[in-house]
């Protein structure tokens, strides 16, 4: 069993530190490391030296299975690859893998200064409005601009299958829910079969999508960093990246723009803040930068939300077996599964 990563915000072992100035020679050691993210999720470090450079490391977290949730060297790979196209992105310094010091998959970036945006009080705070505007719109123009990149072009051709992009996801979170739905939680309460139901119906209505371009998997505002003028000056956390069908990413954006009161544990997003431009008006950018058919989008909104909401159950069930234990409150999740599963339903009977 590899050994878990040391926490580098509390020490760092003389081999990381070597490792690191080897791979950055402009570098002034000692570094320190200030966590940025972490617990369940990759974990990410602001690292710096003693003469003021930045970086950001990221990996995975301890216990990670090799799974795509936690790929460090796909997401570097996507930015390295991205780096010279008009989507902004780290530049990638360093990776590394098992068998270097830090004995985990990783990489290093130069750190990007700005705002990750993750609430309304905090974009207030940190934006006018007018510079919410901008930010509204970039994300969905980004996104579009992202979508028209061909995949051959740089590279990135051989990281996934091009086609039945939707039938991949359906698969794999139905099966996700038979794991589920096999626990016999408490926390079930037929949420498990209500879903499924819903998958079965967004297998027989979804297209047999052509795909072949780049998704991102988890596209949204807080999931970017934000300049003080409200400029997308980088796009982050691209663990998820495949080849797939584009709308997928629009209806994951789309549905983190207004979501329902309840489904985000009691946080207000930052486009609920002045300034940002509505669902109508991001879906108009996107549709008028990409010129893409947006004649499906709904089935798409109503295929993200029911990931959401299956992802929020996997989420209740682990908090409620022990898997998961930092005090959280598996009823919590289990409630925002309905809130994610009512958005999936609603979008699919718009269609």
């Amino acid at each position: 069993m590899t050994a878990p990563p040391p926490p580098l915000a509390d020490h760092v072992p003389r081999d990381v530190a070597d490792w690191l100035r080897a791979g950055l020679p402009e570098a002034d050691p000692p570094f320190a490391f200030d966590r940025i993210t972490g617990g369940y999720s990759m974990l990410t470090y602001r690292m710096t030296d003693r003469a003021g450079h930045a970086w950001a490391l990221r990996h995975a977290p301890a216990g990670h299975s090799g799974g795509r949730a936690h790929d460090a060297a796909r997401e570097a790979r996507a930015m390295a690859a991205l780096r010279d196209t008009v989507v902004p992105v780290p530049r990638v310094r360093m990776t590394g893998g098992a068998a270097d010091p830090l004995g985990v998959p990783c990489h290093v970036t130069d750190f990007v200064e700005g705002f990750v945006l993750d609430r309304a009080e905090q974009a207030r705070r940190v934006l006018t409005a007018a510079g919410l505007r901008r930010a509204s719109i970039e994300i969905v123009s980004v996104l579009a601009e992202l979508h028209a990149v061909n995949p051959d072009a740089v590279g990135l051709g051989d990281l996934g299958p091009r086609a039945d992009y939707n039938g991949r996801q359906l698969r794999r979170f139905r099966a996700v829910l038979a794991d589920l739905e096999a626990l016999d939680s408490p926390l079930d309460g037929g949420r498990t079969a209500r879903l499924d139901r819903l998958g079965a119906e967004l297998a027989d209505r979804l297209p047999r999508d052509a795909g072949g371009r780049i998704v991102h998997g988890d596209y949204r505002l807080g999931n970017a960093i934000i300049g003080a003028d409200g400029s997308v000056r980088a796009v982050l956390d691209w663990e998820l990246v495949t080849l797939g069908e584009p709308l997928a990413d629009l209806g994951m954006l789309l549905n983190y723009w207004n979501p329902p009161p309840g489904a985000m544990l009691g946080v207000t997003v930052p486009t609920a803040a002045p300034g940002s431009v509505t669902e109508e008006e991001a879906i108009a950018v996107y549709a008028r930068t990409s010129q893409a058919d947006l004649g499906h989008l709904n089935l798409y909104r109503s295929l993200a939300a029911w990931r959401l909401a299956c992802l929020c159950l996997r989420t209740a069930m682990r908090f409620g077996s022990g898997a998961m234990d930092d005090g959280e409150d598996p009823r919590r999740f289990a409630s925002t599964t309905d809130h994610w599963t009512d958005l999936a339903r609603s979008h699919f009977d718009q269609t």
